[in-house]
């Protein structure tokens, strides 16, 4: 397993994925600290929504500003997904990286989808370079052969091995959660909670917000308050990781935490994607145990939202606010210490980080 270079290879997509989240995440911050109803400050429809768009009107301004968040958070598993394919197989791997890592987004497949398609994108163009062909066949490999080919096939297994069967189970999962509704309400937060920190905005996140909001549009509002909580407890609970134990964390991975937290507090779970991409087996259960007692501490104290989004701006439109404090400060400080209990210390990441900058994509 060494001599593939797994996690060479994935640090390397990590790397160029962290700046998309970070400009993504900064910008929807700026926004929502002005007003967290972006979805209706926009400007009127016209040929095009950017037609009558007036960014001399405050509103029009903030809302095009949280357009091009939305935008980078929209391309930031296909970033990761042809930063590893190229890892992997060098230029021919960026483009059905790209496209592929992009429909994994959409599909609701999330970052592990995009992860687990790179791999699959990255090994499959190194086999088809194997080909034996015809020497006017060879210089169309690159341009023409390759991409085609290899988009065309890894985007089949993707539909057939990994969307279909997400998308059934995740409508499994949200039933699931929805008919919890009836019982304690510790329960549905926690679990609710649970799924908000499983992928941070993977198929289960979006599957635990789903149901949250499907129970919000019947009037029962507690559920929100847990996804909203949960969603920003890992983020939160990973920048209180690195205060507590510094020397197991790398340079790099405590100036992304650095910019996880108030990215954390505006509800964009996001920017912990390359802590759960990097280190799943260690992160993933301590990111759900936060958000789980996080979700659960708010539904259970009476903590409801009407918001489906808006992190800290939208605490003091909720009912008992002051437990919405209350359980993101537990929740978080319960993730950050699993994770720090739990982490190994960053030996490699001197070493991973110098050969990702030696790194050099020539197009």
């Amino acid at each position: 397993m060494k001599n593939l270079n797994l996690k060479k290879h994935m640090m390397t997509g990590i790397s160029y994925m962290i700046p998309m989240v970070v400009v993504g995440g900064i910008l929807g911050a700026i926004a929502k600290a002005y007003n967290y109803d972006i979805g209706n400050m926009g400007p009127e429809a016209g040929a095009t929504i950017f037609s009558a768009l007036n960014l001399l009107n405050p509103d029009h301004f903030f809302w095009a500003v949280n357009w091009l968040s939305s935008q980078a958070m929209g391309f930031a598993v296909a970033v990761m997904t042809a930063g590893v394919a190229y890892s992997i197989a060098e230029r021919p791997g960026i483009v059905p990286g790209f496209i592929i890592g992009y429909a994994a987004n959409t599909g609701k497949a999330g970052f592990l989808g995009g992860l687990v398609m790179a791999f699959v994108i990255g090994y499959f163009i190194n086999w088809m370079k194997t080909w034996k062909l015809p020497k006017w066949m060879v210089g169309l490999m690159p341009v023409m052969i390759i991409p085609v080919v290899a988009t065309l096939v890894c985007g089949v297994i993707y539909f057939v091995v990994i969307n279909t069967p997400f998308s059934i189970a995740m409508t499994a999962l949200q039933q699931w959660i929805m008919s919890l509704n009836g019982g304690s309400k510790f329960i549905i937060g926690a679990v609710i909670g649970a799924g908000m920190g499983f992928d941070m905005g993977g198929p289960v996140n979006k599957t635990a917000s789903m149901a949250a909001n499907a129970l919000g549009a019947d009037g029962i509002y507690g559920p929100m308050s847990a996804k909203i909580i949960g969603g920003m407890t890992p983020p939160v609970g990973v920048f209180i990781s690195t205060l507590i134990t510094p020397k197991k964390f790398s340079n790099v991975e405590k100036e992304t935490a650095k910019t996880a937290f108030p990215m954390g507090l505006c509800f964009i779970t996001e920017g912990v994607l390359p802590f759960a991409a990097a280190d799943p087996a260690r992160f993933i259960p301590a990111s759900m145990i936060g958000s789980a007692l996080a979700g659960g501490i708010a539904v259970a104290m009476g903590v409801e939202s009407m918001a489906g989004h808006g992190g800290v701006f939208v605490f003091p439109m909720m009912a008992n606010p002051m437990w919405a404090v209350v359980a993101l400060v537990v929740g978080s400080v319960a993730t950050g210490v699993v994770y720090s209990l739990i982490k190994k210390p960053s030996v490699e990441g001197a070493e991973i980080e110098e050969e990702i900058v030696d790194l050099d994509i020539n197009i």
